[in-house]
């Protein structure tokens, strides 16, 4: 059927209208914004100097994917009044922070401070408590929101000056550790500071990567897991496993996670793309002091059968891995600096490693081992006294897990480790 040009453009122009009108209706019923994260964490001081050694400290490093909650603002010097500070949050479209922005507080002393992000779609959530009693039972119950799935996310801010331990031996027994609050799949791992537990996990692991491939499993079926007694001391120590990540796994040539711990972050933004990058070594670990020896207890026993990240059988035993490594935090020209698992072995800025390489086979009792630290340059006090250095205790029940070649079934377990100092 053939339509006159008149009643065409008349049609036309009518569809054009409707069109409009419905793309109109549409913005106006957009859903509200569910999101809730801090996108930049920055402070703002009439003389920063007097707070942090290097200005691009001001504003705190943030990772790609938000995944993590805790803000911590690195490179304060030791003489910096914390006791009134207001940090400036970037938040969500739409959501509202509580504390609210310009809100004092107190960050002295290794203080942790928790804010709340409230999504936009959950604005009957938002109220103006007018008393500090008020305030408390507020956040407890913004707490309380957060747990039962309400879009409401906590933050932990803190500043780094305080978290620096400058006793003559760190010690770690992974005895404080619990489930990642957010999903509640697998376990995280923190350490005591000054007597109280830190509600910012300094240990991270690979285990929200292999959320992704094996969403169903268990927690205790997860790479890296705690055993609750059978430690050194009788208490809880870590297990970590070379597990299989599935058919999500294989399909994205990744047919194996290796269980690993270490001291640093995990960007879970980059896992499947550069996995390499995704380990964060040493972040927000500062070295205090020299380090003179890394110590500590293991078991291991290798898989069968050696892959490779075609799941292809190769030749070879699989090995573990235990190093700590020292480097620094910053390049020539002043921005901060992680080492990865792509240059943890090869970069310039790695000044110093403690490894273990002569390994005993067999989960029949604990092996102690003391490394010295062998240095590719002394450290330079000038840079130690302005935060200068990172340390990374790494392990691994594959020591090529990165790239996907080990043995499935491999198990190290480790418990006690510790940093002794001049």
């Amino acid at each position: 059927m053939r339509i006159g040009k008149a009643r065409g453009k008349a049609l036309l122009t009518a569809s054009i209208a409707c069109i409009g009108a419905t793309v109109g209706s549409c913005v106006k019923e957009q859903a509200a914004n569910r999101e809730c994260d801090i996108r930049r964490a920055e402070i703002h001081l009439p003389q920063p100097e007097n707070y942090f050694f290097l200005l691009n400290d001001t504003v705190a490093p943030m990772l790609d994917d938000l995944g993590s909650s805790s803000i911590i603002f690195k490179g304060v010097k030791p003489t910096a009044d914390l006791s009134s500070i207001t940090p400036t949050f970037t938040i969500s479209k739409g959501a509202t922070l509580f504390p609210p922005q310009g809100t004092l507080r107190d960050f002295s002393d290794g203080k942790i401070q928790t804010y709340f992000v409230i999504a936009e779609d959950e604005a009957e959530l938002v109220e103006r408590p007018t008393t500090p009693e008020a305030t408390i039972e507020y956040m407890l119950r913004l707490a309380e929101y957060a747990k039962a799935g309400r879009h409401v996310r906590p933050y932990q801010v803190s500043f780094s000056a305080n978290l620096i331990d400058m006793s003559d031996v760190i010690s770690y027994d992974f005895s404080n550790y619990y489930l990642e609050t957010q999903s509640r799949k697998f376990y995280e791992w923190s350490d005591p500071f000054e007597g109280q537990p830190r509600t910012v996990p300094n240990w991270a692991t690979a285990n929200k990567g292999f959320s992704t491939a094996r969403g169903s499993a268990l927690p205790e079926e997860y790479p890296t897991v705690p055993i609750a007694t059978g430690g050194v001391d009788g208490g809880p120590y870590v297990k970590l496993t070379t597990s299989s990540t599935g058919e999500f796994g294989e399909l994205f040539k990744m047919p194996l996670a290796a269980g690993n711990l270490y001291l640093g972050t995990f960007d879970f933004s980059v896992a499947l793309t550069n996995t390499l990058q995704a380990t964060r070594f040493g972040e927000n670990s500062i070295l205090g002091r020299k380090p003179v020896c890394f110590s500590g207890y293991y078991q291991y026993a290798p898989g069968e059968q050696m892959t490779n990240q075609y799941g292809e059988n190769i030749l070879g035993t699989d090995q573990p891995a235990i190093y700590c490594v020292v480097y620094r935090n910053r390049d020539e020209k002043g921005n901060p600096v992680v080492l990865h698992g792509d240059d943890v072995e090869t970069s310039p800025l790695a000044v110093a490693r403690a490894e273990v390489t002569n390994w005993q086979t067999g989960l029949n009792g604990w092996v102690q081992f003391e490394q010295p630290f062998v240095w590719k340059e002394q450290l330079d006090p000038a840079v130690l006294e302005a935060h200068g250095y990172n340390f990374a205790i790494v392990c691994s029940s594959s020591k090529d897990g990165a790239t996907y070649s080990g043995a499935l079934g491999s198990v190290l377990l480790v418990d006690n480790l510790k940093l002794t100092f001049e």
